[in-house]
């Protein structure tokens, strides 16, 4: 059939095409006549004869469109022409036409019908196209029209108000925004005002509020700040309990309560409380001793200051031991009056919470005020013999959460009284089955050698597994609340933020004592003692005493090593113990440069020096930045060169230096160019700065 095809189209006829998907073409198709094909049908023919024939066209004749059938048959001809062969060539060609053309115009008739069937259907669809091509394009214009008379401008009414509704939003955030950031002027105001409750209400509304606009950047700042805050009021709220302990007043006891009940810390604020009832009777008996040891001895010798109070009390004289117990006692009857209105104050205020629980419906509300009352009373009762046998244990460092944590541990865990009085009440043999007893230092740990650093390893054995242990509860947290019954819950909660989260502060006060002996800081101010410092020219050599002091820093550094290969030494510990050696340090020059008798210009640039020589061989040792109490060395030096009007403004704004240390520096190494009047308006200043601390 392909054959045929090829060799129609080299004879210049066509056949209807298989694919109708080109119109042109089915356009410009010249359709046989129904008379051209009937005429070819009707001639005689054999179909076997016919056949053969067209099985006898050369297959050249087949080949590509490029194939030019005339230059073939004239190349074919011989060089000598016969006309009859011609003519006879001529005849078979004619009849191989023939039957090619009958061969076409059978299969032409047999498609036919099909043929013109799609051709209808095919001009439906185009006459179809057409009209739908009308269609689409007056529905365009129509939703043109529509979109500029009514979409655009119904669609710009809907967009704006939406506008408008987002704006009045953010209007109202903003206006809330506005009140927040404005807090913390009120809350200033507040505490100024002593009205802590109210402080500490505003604060949690804030803070409240702050967390629905979390996700603005101005409000994550403010959340942090409002934290902040709220422990700056708590750190107020404390000052504010110690100023019970002397002058016990209902009003101001009241806001201090209601604050910390507010902040869910009741109890913090009675273990609070205790230990500024101890400190309070520390301190007070402390100054009416010395004032009356100074008195007799007729001097203002500062070293009394420096004595324990039993070694104080061995000054006293005979003559002055009478007044100076009456003195005593006033002075404590005073504190202790404080302590009985404390505790009259929580029984009527007991008596009051009490009938507002139990007409409420709260249970566990009721149960854990309940707890709470006992809790207090139980404390108030103890206090009145504990605080006088507490000794407010070097741990100068430590935060006054950690004190009061060590308090209630003590008092509610440890044993301290071992009787053999086998009558004791059975209340008291049941309290005491729940303690332990008091524990006691292995006689093999040494603490006294400087080779081990003060029995270093054994510190950090101790303190490392509590801080440890604190930690697996920690991890322990989670699934302990899931399983924890819900009325037992806030003691679970109490027990993780007054006890084990204190565990780490633990680091600070127990290895404060290894880098208080592990340096000899004493020996470092009799060298400096023994330096010249009112020189009349600029030095370019350090003192000597910087070099000794460099030298216990770096066998501090080989002790430590030594230790370390017994008992790794966390980083953070190393750190912690680096830091206090540093500040000790730090400190010990300030004081050493406050015992200068004299000093000119060059020997104040002489502290420079040696203080940058020492800084930089120090950094060589250590990895700690910025170095500690770098500022309260420099800031001391620098104050020399400061005016009248400077250093009154100075001396105001630095009260982390001691009344010594101030003097000194009016003294000395400002007296050279200011009129005794003005220093002594200085002296004045440092004085008022002083009598509160006092």
């Amino acid at each position: 059939m392909q054959k045929i095809k090829s060799l129609m189209t080299r004879q210049g006829l066509k056949s209807p095409p298989e694919s109708f998907s080109d119109l042109g073409a089915i356009e410009s198709l010249r359709v046989p006549g129904k008379e051209e094909f009937r005429e070819l049908r009707e001639q005689p023919s054999d179909p076997q004869a016919e056949q053969e024939l067209i099985n006898s066209i050369e297959q050249v004749y087949f080949s590509t469109d490029s194939f030019d059938i005339v230059k073939y048959e004239l190349e074919k001809l011989p060089p000598v022409l016969n006309l009859q062969e011609l003519e006879e060539y001529r005849d078979k060609l004619k009849q191989q036409q023939a039957a090619v053309s009958k061969k076409v115009a059978d299969l032409i008739l047999e498609k036919q019908p099909a043929y013109v069937k799609e051709l209808e259907r095919v001009t439906s669809l185009q006459t179809g196209l057409q009209l739908a091509a009308v269609i689409c394009t007056n529905g365009r214009r129509h939703l043109n029209i529509a979109k500029e008379g009514f979409t655009q401008a119904s669609l710009g009414l809907l967009a704006n108000q939406r506008k408008r509704q987002l704006l009045i939003g953010l209007l109202k955030s903003l206006r809330t925004i506005k009140t927040l950031q404005r807090t913390d002027v009120r809350l200033s105001e507040m505490l100024e005002e002593e009205d802590y409750p109210g402080a500490i209400q505003l604060c949690l509304e804030c803070q409240k509020a702050a967390s629905t606009f979390k996700h603005y950047s101005c409000i994550s700042e403010l959340n942090s700040k409002l934290q902040d805050t709220l422990e700056q009021i708590e750190e107020q709220l404390d000052v504010a309990l110690s100023k019970i302990c002397k002058n016990f007043d209902v009003n101001h006891y009241t806001k201090v309560q209601q604050a910390y009940r507010l902040l869910g810390k009741t109890q913090t604020a009675m273990d609070q409380l205790h230990m500024h009832f101890t400190q309070a009777i520390h301190n007070t008996v402390f100054q009416v001793v010395l004032g009356y040891v100074e008195l007799c001895a007729g001097n203002t010798d500062t070293k009394f200051q420096k004595l324990q109070y039993k070694d104080l009390c061995t000054h006293v004289t005979p003559d002055s031991y009478i007044p100076c117990l009456a003195d005593l006692c006033k002075a404590l009857w005073e504190v202790m009056l404080s302590y009985y209105r404390t505790m009259e104050w929580h029984e009527k205020h007991d008596n009051e919470d009490t009938t507002s629980a139990s007409e409420g419906s709260n249970m566990m509300g009721a149960e854990e005020t309940s707890f709470d009352r006992g809790y207090i009373k139980k404390k108030l009762e103890h206090g009145l013999t504990r605080i006088w046998q507490l000794e407010s244990t070097g741990l100068g460092l430590s935060s006054s959460r950690l004190r009061t944590t060590l308090n209630r541990i003590q008092e509610s865990l440890i044993d301290l009284e071992v009787s053999a009085d086998s009558a004791a009440t059975l209340t008291a043999a049941e309290e005491r089955k729940e303690k332990v007893p008091s524990p006691h230092l292995s006689h093999l740990v040494v603490l006294t050698s400087g080779d081990t650093l003060y029995g270093l390893a054994e510190r950090v054995v101790a303190t490392e597994s509590l801080v440890f242990l604190a930690e697996q509860f920690e991890f322990l947290q989670p699934h302990l609340d899931a399983v924890m019954p819900a009325v037992k819950k806030p003691f679970l909660q109490q027990f993780y933020s007054q006890t084990v989260s204190t565990a780490s502060e633990l680091r600070k006060p127990i290895y404060w004592i290894v880098a208080g002996k592990a340096i000899d800081y004493e020996q470092m101010l009799l060298l400096m003692a023994n330096v010249k410092w009112d020189v009349k020219e600029i030095m370019s050599q350090h003192n000597i005493y910087v070099d000794t002091l460099l030298k216990e820093f770096e066998q501090f550094n080989m002790r430590l090593n030594e230790v370390s290969k017994r008992v790794r030494i966390p980083l953070p510990v190393s750190n912690i113990l680096w830091e206090h050696c540093i500040r000790l340090a730090n400190r010990t020059i300030v004081e050493g440069y406050a015992n200068v008798k004299k000093c000119s210009n060059e020997g104040r640039a002489l502290m420079q020096l040696d203080f940058q020589q020492f800084l930089m061989k120090l950094e060589k040792l250590t990895d700690i930045r910025p170095i500690p109490d770098k500022e309260f060395v420099e800031t001391y030096i620098k104050a020399y060169y400061l005016t009248e009007n400077d250093m009154e403004r100075w001396i105001k704004e630095h009260r982390e230096y001691s009344t010594k240390q101030l003097t000194n520096l009016v003294n000395v190494c400002l007296g050279s160019h200011i009129n005794k009047k003005a220093r002594q308006k200085l002296l004045s200043a440092i004085d008022d700065i002083d009598r509160p601390k006092r």
